[in-house]
Order: C-alpha cells, then sequence, then structure tokens
C-alpha cells in the first residue's frame, strides 16, 4: 500500500477541455496549501470563491474552493477541492503550482488512491469500493442502478450478517470446548448441527441470488441459431441496424460467431449470428457449429429461425425441444421460434403463444412482423428484474463458494455423529473460523489475505478517484 502519510492530488475531472475542471487534494498538509494559495478563513463544507494564486501571490484562475474536515470526507482525511475553469492546461497550471509549495510528503496520487484511502479509513468496504469503479464505467441504466444498490451496502450488509451469526456460533463452539466434558449432550450437537444448517440456508440463498443476478454485470445474450440460409444473419443486421453479417444464398456463408453490443430498454444487449446448425464434413463449419452450441448454453433469449415452408407451426416446437433443448439441457431460456419467408408461403402474419414459447411468422425479407418481433423482445428484457440487484464478480463467489464448501464439511462432521460419539469440535470451529475468513476477505476485513486483491483493485481505478 502507498504511505497513508502522504498528502495526494490528482485532477477529478478528465483530461481534456470543459466547463469545469476539479482538483482534490487530500491529506494532512491539506490546511498548509490552503492558507498559502487562498489565504482565507477555512470552512468546512463552504464553497467559497476565490482567486486561485501561485507561490508567487500571481493569480492564475477564479473558481470555487471547498474544503472537507476529516474524519467527514470521502476518503476520511482533510480534504480540498479546486473547480477551476476547465482548460486542460489551466488545470495543469494549478497542480503544478501546488507542487511548486514545496510542501513536503505532497504527491501526486495513483490510480485510485483517493478511493483506496476511502477503504483503508474505514470510509467503505471493499464491495463497495468495487462498485465505484462499476459506477464509473457503466454504459447502461441497468449497471448504474445495481452498482448503486452494491455501494449503499446491500450486498455487503448480507455478508455481514451472515459474519455475526458465524461469530456467535463460534463462541458457543468454543465454550463447550473450554467447559465441556468430553461427551457432549445430544441437544447441544442438535443445537449447533442446527445452527450450522441455518448459516448454510442463508450463504445458499445468497449465492443463488448472485447466480440468478450475475447477467446484470454482464450482457444479456439474444442468440439467433437456425439451418444455413433461414436468415439469420439478415435478421441479425435489422435488429443490430448495421449490415455486419454477411448474406447470400450460398449455404454456410455465416461459419462463425457474430458478435455485437447494443442497448434496449436501457440494457445492455449482445446479439450474436451463428453459424447454420447443420451435419457437415467441412472442418471449419464444424469449429463454426461446435461454437455454436457453446454460445447457445449461455445465452439468455434464443431466437430460433426456420423456413415456413420446411416447418409447419404444429410442428415446430417439437422440432425445437428435440433438435435444439434436448442437447442443451437448459430450461431457464426465453424461446421464440420464428417461421420465417412466408412471403413465399404466401401465409398471414401472426403470433402465437403457447406456454412458455412463442412462434411467430414474419418475412425479413419483405419486413412483415419485423416491428412486432422487436417489441416481443423489447418486452421480454424489460420484464427482467433489474431492481434491488447488486453487482458481483468473480472474487466474490468464489470465496462464497469456498464458504459454502467449509459449512458443508461441517454438515457432513456432524451427520457423522450417529456413527462416531466422539464428536470433533476443534475441527467444526475451524470450518466455521475459515469460513467466516472467506467472507471477512469480500469486505476487505482480511488486510493481509487481501493485499493482492486490493492493490489489483485500485490500480484498475482512473487517477483521481
Amino acid at each position: 500500500m502507498n504511505n497513508k502519510r502522504d498528502t495526494i492530488l490528482a485532477q477529478s475531472t478528465p483530461v481534456g477541455y470543459g466547463g469545469i475542471g476539479i482538483i482534490r487534494i487530500s491529506g494532512n498538509k491539506v490546511k498548509n496549501i490552503y492558507n498559502i494559495m487562498f489565504k482565507k478563513k477555512i470552512k468546512d463544507r463552504y464553497a467559497i470563491y476565490s482567486p486561485i494564486k501561485n507561490k508567487n501571490n500571481i493569480i492564475i484562475d477564479y473558481g470555487i474552493i471547498i474544503y472537507f474536515k476529516s474524519p467527514n470526507s470521502f476518503t476520511g482525511e482533510d480534504i480540498l477541492e479546486i473547480h477551476s475553469h476547465g482548460g486542460q492546461k489551466i488545470i495543469e497550471l494549478i497542480i503544478n503550482s501546488i507542487i511548486d509549495l514545496n510542501i513536503k510528503n505532497l504527491r501526486i496520487a495513483n490510480a485510485g488512491e483517493f478511493t483506496e484511502r476511502a477503504f483503508i479509513n474505514k470510509k467503505i468496504d471493499l464491495i463497495q469500493a468495487e462498485s465505484i469503479k462499476e459506477i464509473i464505467y457503466a454504459n447502461s441504466k441497468s449497471k448504474i442502478f445495481s452498482a448503486i444498490s452494491s455501494f449503499k451496502g446491500k450486498l455487503s450488509n448480507k455478508i455481514k450478517n451472515i459474519i455475526n451469526i458465524i461469530k456467535n456460533n463460534l463462541i458457543n463452539i468454543e465454550k463447550e470446548i473450554n467447559f465441556s466434558n468430553k461427551n457432549i449432550k445430544k441437544k447441544k450437537i442438535k443445537k449447533i448441527k442446527n445452527n450450522i444448517l441455518n448459516i448454510y440456508k442463508k450463504i445458499k440463498k445468497l449465492y443463488k441470488n448472485i447466480k440468478k443476478n450475475i447477467n446484470i454485470k454482464n450482457n444479456i445474450k439474444i442468440i439467433i441459431i437456425g439451418k444455413p440460409n433461414v436468415g439469420k444473419s439478415s435478421l441479425m443486421n435489422i435488429l443490430t441496424s448495421k449490415n455486419i453479417s454477411i448474406v447470400t444464398n450460398i449455404k454456410g456463408t455465416t461459419r462463425d460467431i457474430i458478435k455485437k453490443n447494443i442497448i434496449i430498454e436501457n440494457k445492455d444487449i449482445k446479439i450474436i449470428d451463428t453459424a447454420g446448425i447443420h451435419k457437415t464434413k467441412n472442418k471449419i463449419e464444424k469449429i463454426g457449429i461446435k461454437k455454436t452450441w457453446k454460445e447457445i448454453k449461455k445465452s439468455n433469449i434464443i431466437l430460433f429461425i426456420v423456413n415456413s415452408n420446411k416447418i409447419s407451426k404444429k410442428n415446430i416446437i417439437n422440432f425445437y425441444k428435440k433438435k435444439i433443448l434436448k442437447k442443451i439441457k437448459k430450461k431457464n431460456k426465453i424461446n421464440i421460434l420464428i417461421r420465417n419467408k412466408i412471403d413465399l408461403t404466401k401465409e398471414k402474419f401472426n403470433i402465437i403463444k403457447y406456454k412458455k414459447y412463442i412462434i411467430i411468422n414474419i418475412s425479413i425479407k419483405k419486413k412483415i412482423g419485423i416491428k412486432e418481433l422487436i417489441n416481443i423482445i423489447k418486452k421480454k428484457i424489460k420484464n427482467k428484474n433489474i431492481k434491488n440487484n447488486f453487482l458481483t464478480n468473480k472474487r466474490h463467489i468464489n470465496l462464497i463458494k469456498l464458504t459454502i464448501y467449509n459449512i458443508k464439511k461441517n454438515i457432513k462432521l456432524i451427520n457423522q455423529y450417529n456413527f462416531n460419539k466422539n464428536i470433533n469440535l476443534d475441527l467444526i470451529y475451524q470450518n466455521l473460523f475459515d469460513s467466516q475468513k472467506y467472507l471477512c476477505e469480500i469486505l476487505g476485513k482480511n488486510i493481509i489475505l487481501s493485499k493482492n486483491i486490493i492493490k489489483q483493485i485500485f490500480s484498475n481505478f482512473c487517477i483521481g478517484k
């Protein structure tokens, strides 16, 4: 970690030209800088319009100065914000003028160092620190709302609650180890078991919630599949409003996966055009088809296209179940079955809803039913609940998995009690202690274990945050 005694400064607004530029300074030398540059009475959380001067008392700009007294600031230290005009040269001139003051232990901040100090000074936990980065880089409303939920402490509070329950159980087990006889009463063993099962139930619920909502962080995936030459690439071009897929009458034109990110209903959507699923001896086509099956398993919405003159409305569901669902063995998909080229079969446009399937007759070439298909897709995406979700990453998931593993070891130990009266409370205690340690790791409470993780997290922030 960086030296906490240093006073740090950085430009907090993006590099370039804008209406205003913000320079942030944090540390115990903030008052020294303020007194030299502004020579006005300092007030906590009070905006002052003032000339900005260098060490030679020359005015270099006019702006707003705000002082935040520790510990009631973002970093938990004294913070000074200088809001100047937004010209890049002006901002650089002010920063250089502050450096020229030659104040001891004053330096330019490293990437993410302000947020790192907020974490070190216990203003935020590690989950909240990660959510700040997610807020900054969010490119949709769903990601913003989800990141805000994490920053407010939704996930942190759930984990803290489980940690507290584990702590109480550790205290009770430690009492049994220290003060009980060797043969512990069955009642007490039963109580320990029930408590551990309760912890297991809570952590499993949390894990399921995380897995359920993980797609908030990742894009919702829509995949277009079907045999060759049924209109997959044409539909891809319509949905993305760009000619990114090559369209020909030649079988097997699309041999690889084509992906495009778009925004629908304020959500990040990844649309995937795929190689036509069919039997082939061509090695390149085989690779493309193999990739298609992998993408199908990872997708949320499947657009399955067939030629209307090949498969009837009655047979399409059975055909889809047999050829697609049976192979991927996934039940939680949104299935939209599309019968294309009704301009050739002289059929009318219509939509049939049957259980979890939607069958729609369209003509991509004649643009018949396209608007209706897009509205169906929008409705399905809109109905995906984004409220009360929180962002997670692989680090959280891996640590929760380790927690579950240790809790399950304890359940196994207690279940074996009927066969072995000498239950090993020391081992149960250790497994619970390890579970607590992994959950604390998510919050960043175990500094020694989290050092490398902390370094990695904050180095990915922008300078000035």
